[in-house]
């Protein structure tokens, strides 16, 4: 009876919330409404490095009226678990993007151009949560030394969780910093940021 009980309220969840909408890894992610307060306002002068080691300003790659950057806890001993389940949602969901002209990169720190090599578990773990063609619709460029990190103020074991939308002018017109490594906005937080941009 309990096991009926529970396929049937298991269902009904389903059926109300959309299938897609659910995490298939069990992780519960925050809605966010609000921007977070910020230590600069520019992002223009943030240099990462791609895979072939060259250097990137967001100007670089900014071909959208808006870039969504997630900047991923990095390399600690590993690719957290919620690093892998908030970068493989963005890989299923990167379409939705498109309606807001906006694309997303993800920022992957480490503490020596060494750990650099470690990015490729980030892309593997990506790759392994279901995502259209097996291929990452997005760049993943690195922070090296942490400097970017540093500029922004959210060094914490390497990087607190974070993600912003900046515009073609690199000004952020959303922010939010994690609190914990679970600490980060729901996709569907961040779609409704970028509508609100859009109005």
């Amino acid at each position: 009876m309990v096991t009926v009980r529970f396929g049937v309220i298991f269902f009904f969840l389903l059926s109300m919330s959309g299938c897609s909408r659910l995490p298939d890894d069990g992780i519960q992610f925050t809605d966010v409404s609000q921007s977070q307060s910020i230590t600069i306002d520019d992002f223009s002068t943030l240099l990462f490095t791609d895979t072939e080691g060259n250097e990137v300003k967001l100007d670089d790659i900014m071909t959208r009226d808006y870039l969504v950057l997630v900047i991923t806890r990095g390399w600690y001993g590993g690719v957290c678990f919620y690093c892998a389940s908030q970068t493989s949602r963005w890989a299923r969901r990167f379409d939705e993007l498109e309606p807001y002209d906006a694309q997303l990169a993800v920022i992957f720190p480490t503490e020596s151009s060494e750990d650099s090599g470690k990015i490729e578990e980030l892309n593997s773990r990506i790759k392994n949560g279901q995502i259209p063609n097996e291929s990452i619709p997005y760049p993943i460029l690195l922070d090296i030394n942490l400097s970017s990190v540093d500029q922004l103020g959210i060094r914490a074991d390497l990087a607190k969780p974070s993600t912003y939308i900046i515009d073609r002018e690199g000004r952020v017109r959303f922010a939010y910093v994690g609190e914990s490594i679970a600490d980060r906005p729901t996709v569907d937080s961040v779609l409704k940021q970028l509508a609100q941009l859009g109005g």
